[in-house]
């Protein structure tokens, strides 16, 4: 693996490059896919904020077990049970954080689980930034998370795709930018052996992609990633081994 400070740089190269070149690089149509995600988002925002007060109150009722972490912010999203599969490898400097035994006052996030041991609830208790609850909902095959402010505002929508438990898509919206992120994976039978990821922020039109392949252990841990980001329509073949 890269030493943690080389990659950053890179990292950073390769964020200027993307800004500088976005615009004449990529086909409008590339653009629309976002858009769409994004204003399908805005839409369950819409909803969702109706439906505030009935969906806090059901899921407190359900909550039966509570778990407490320490870190995880650098996640972006959901500390410890962030839904991704990939970012702790992709992103120089991630951590999901670690569970705690025992409640402590300087907990980073609250998670909050039904009878079945699914994940309904997050309380954010960041001390550097903005306390923020997430509630989700879950309908078949599909996992949804509305962010809230303590104002009621809902300021991010998250969008899981599940298939016999593996993730196939991982979709986040940020309205304070805006912004849209994916994950898209691939598996050979119940081996996760590929993912792509993509983020574009409309209001500069900075847009990235990245493919890797992936190889696993035994465990189900991520050991390789081959891959990169995509520029002038070529994608980086760099290898990144973990321990």
């Amino acid at each position: 693996m890269k030493k943690q400070s080389q990659f950053n740089i890179e990292l950073n190269q390769m964020l200027d490059e993307a800004f500088e070149n976005s615009k004449k690089k990529v086909d409008p149509k590339e653009y629309k896919k976002y858009d769409d995600i994004l204003s399908s988002h805005q839409e369950l925002s819409r909803f969702y904020r109706e439906e505030l007060r009935y969906l806090k109150k059901k899921n407190s009722q359900e909550i039966v077990s509570v778990t407490y972490t320490k870190g995880g912010e650098t996640m972006f999203h959901r500390g410890y049970y962030c839904p991704s599969l990939v970012h702790t490898y992709i992103v120089g400097g991630t951590k999901r954080g670690k569970l705690l035994k025992r409640f402590s006052k300087k907990f980073s996030f609250k998670y909050g689980f039904d009878k079945l041991g699914k994940l309904i609830y997050v309380q954010n208790n960041e001390e550097f930034d903005e306390e923020f609850q997430e509630f989700i909902t879950y309908d078949k095959n599909i996992e949804i998370g509305i962010s809230v402010r303590y104002d009621n505002t809902i300021w991010m929508i998250s969008r899981c795709e599940y298939e016999d438990g593996k993730l196939l898509k991982y979709e986040r919206s940020n309205f304070d930018m805006p912004e849209v992120y994916i994950e898209e994976y691939n598996y050979n039978g119940n081996q996760l052996v590929g993912v792509e990821t993509a983020s574009y922020t409309p209001s500069i039109c900075l847009y990235d992609r990245q493919k890797y392949a992936v190889r696993q252990n035994s465990n189900g841990e991520i050991v390789y990633l081959r891959g990169g980001f995509l520029f002038n329509g070529k994608w980086q073949n760099d290898e990144y081994f973990f321990d």
